[in-house]
C-alpha cells in the first residue's frame, strides 16, 4: 500500500457523482464495504468508531483522513487497534497531530505484557494392576493441580461394567511419591507396576465405553474427572502381541497351563461365583443321592458334573470373556520378564478363541477344581466382600 492515496480515495467517496462500482475498483474492496465507507465518511460526525475496525485498510485510512479533518479523536484511538499494521500506525500518527494542534485526544492503552508461560511439571507416574479373577483392575493417576497439590484418582474398571469404582483425594508431591512408593510395595499379589500416563487413560477410555453398553451407572464425579485428565485412546488389544507357537510349542504351553494358577497373582482365580455355587449344589445332591451303588460310582458322578460345569462355564461368551483376560495377564508377565507363564497365558487364550475342547485346557478345568479340593473340605467359593485391589480411602 505504498503508493496508495488514501486523501484521493476520500475525495471520491465524499462524490455524489461517483459510482460505488468504480470507487470499489480504486479500492479494491466490495460494493458492501464502499457503500459502508461511504456513508461514514458523509456522517463523520457521528460515525461509530467500532465501524472503522471492520473496514478493509485501504477504505479504513479514507475515513481515517476525515476523522482528522472532523477531530475524532476517539475514532481514531479505535483504529489504532486495527488488525492492519498500516491502519493502526497511521491512527497513531492521526492521533499525535491532533495532539499536537491542541486537540484533546484518548490515551492509547498499552497493552500488558504476556504473562511468562508457567513452567512445565514433570508428568506424575501413574499406575495399574493387571486383572483379576473377576476380571477388574485398580489404576491410579495423578494430575497437578496448581497451589493445591496432586489431585489423585483411585479408580477400579471391571472388563464387563467398566469404571464401577472412583476415589479422589489430594495429596502434596512427596505425599504422592510416598503414596506411589506404598502401593507398589503392597501390590505385589495385585501385580501393580507402573504405567505410562497414556496407557492409563486409555484404559479408563475403554472402560468409560463399556459403562454406556453394560447400562452400568457411573461412580459420583467421573465424567467430569475424565474431562480433566484430556483425551484418550483405548490402548491396543494385548492379544496383537502374541503370535501362535509352532504346534509342538502351542500343545505343550497349553497343557502346561495348570501351573498358572501356582503364580500369587492367579492363585486366587476361580470361575464366577454363580457357576461355583450351582456345581457346589449339584455335588451335594450326588453326595446324599441313593442312585449310587458305590463310591466309584458316586465320585465318577462328580467328576461329571465338574466337567459339565466347566463346558457350560465355557461356552461362547465365558470363552471370549476368559480369553481376553488370559491375554491381559499374558501381557503383564511378558512386561514383567516371566516368558514361560506369558507364553503359557497366551497360548490358552488362543485355544479358548479356537474352540479348542475346554476339558482340554488345564487352565481352565482348575478354575473349578481347585473351589473343590479333594476330600471333606468346603467349596472355596468366594464371598461378595468387594473388589480387594482398593488400598485405603484416599484423604
Amino acid at each position: 500500500m505504498a503508493n496508495f492515496d488514501p486523501d484521493g480515495l476520500l475525495q471520491m467517496l465524499l462524490d455524489p457523482n461517483k459510482e460505488t462500482q468504480e470507487i470499489a475498483a480504486v479500492a479494491r474492496a466490495s460494493r458492501e464495504d464502499t457503500a459502508r465507507a461511504s456513508r461514514l465518511v458523509s456522517g463523520i460526525g457521528k460515525a461509530k468508531a467500532e465501524e472503522v475496525l471492520t473496514l478493509p485498510p485501504p477504505l479504513a485510512l479514507a475515513v481515517l483522513r476525515a476523522a482528522v479533518a472532523a477531530r475524532r479523536g476517539d475514532l481514531l484511538a479505535v483504529a489504532a487497534g486495527h488488525s492492519s499494521k498500516d491502519v493502526a500506525k497511521e491512527g497513531k500518527r492521526a492521533l499525535y497531530l491532533l495532539k499536537l494542534r491542541g486537540v484533546a485526544v484518548p490515551e492509547l492503552q498499552r497493552s500488558a505484557p504476556p504473562p511468562a508461560p508457567a513452567p512445565v511439571e514433570p508428568p506424575l507416574p501413574c499406575f495399574a494392576s493387571t486383572l483379576d479373577g473377576q476380571g477388574e483392575r485398580a489404576i491410579w493417576i495423578g494430575r497437578h493441580v496448581p497451589r493445591k497439590g496432586v489431585e489423585v484418582g483411585q479408580a477400579v474398571i471391571s472388563d464387563q461394567k467398566g469404571l464401577v469404582s472412583l476415589q479422589l483425594g489430594l495429596l502434596g508431591r512427596k505425599e504422592y511419591r510416598a503414596f506411589g512408593q506404598d502401593i507398589l510395595a503392597q501390590g505385589n499379589v495385585m501385580g501393580v507396576a507402573e504405567t505410562d500416563p497414556e496407557r492409563a487413560k486409555g484404559l479408563l477410555a475403554g472402560a468409560r465405553k463399556l459403562n454406556d453398553s453394560a447400562g452400568t451407572p457411573l461412580p459420583d464425579g467421573a465424567d467430569a474427572w475424565l474431562s480433566r485428565l484430556g483425551p484418550a485412546v483405548p490402548p491396543p488389544d494385548p492379544a496383537e502381541r502374541f503370535t501362535a507357537l509352532p504346534e509342538d510349542e502351542e500343545r505343550a504351553a497349553v497343557e502346561g497351563s495348570a501351573s498358572l494358577h501356582d503364580l500369587p497373582l492367579v492363585r486366587g482365580w476361580l470361575a464366577d461365583e454363580d457357576a461355583l455355587r450351582a456345581l457346589a449344589h449339584k455335588l451335594d445332591e450326588i453326595s446324599v443321592s441313593s442312585l449310587y451303588v458305590d463310591e466309584q460310582q458316586r465320585a465318577d458322578a462328580a467328576a461329571g458334573a465338574v466337567e459339565d460345569a466347566v463346558v457350560k462355564h465355557f461356552e461362547a461368551a465365558g470363552r471370549a470373556v476368559w480369553a481376553s483376560r488370559l491375554f491381559a495377564l499374558a501381557d503383564h508377565l511378558d512386561h514383567a520378564g516371566d516368558a514361560v507363564h506369558a507364553r503359557q497365558a497366551a497360548a490358552s487364550a488362543r485355544a479358548l478363541r479356537a474352540s479348542m475342547p475346554v476339558t482340554l485346557i488345564p487352565f481352565a478345568r482348575l478354575l473349578f477344581e481347585k473351589a473343590f479340593p479333594p476330600g471333606p473340605v468346603s467349596p472355596a467359593i468366594p464371598a461378595s466382600t468387594g473388589s480387594a485391589l482398593i488400598v485405603p480411602p484416599l484423604r
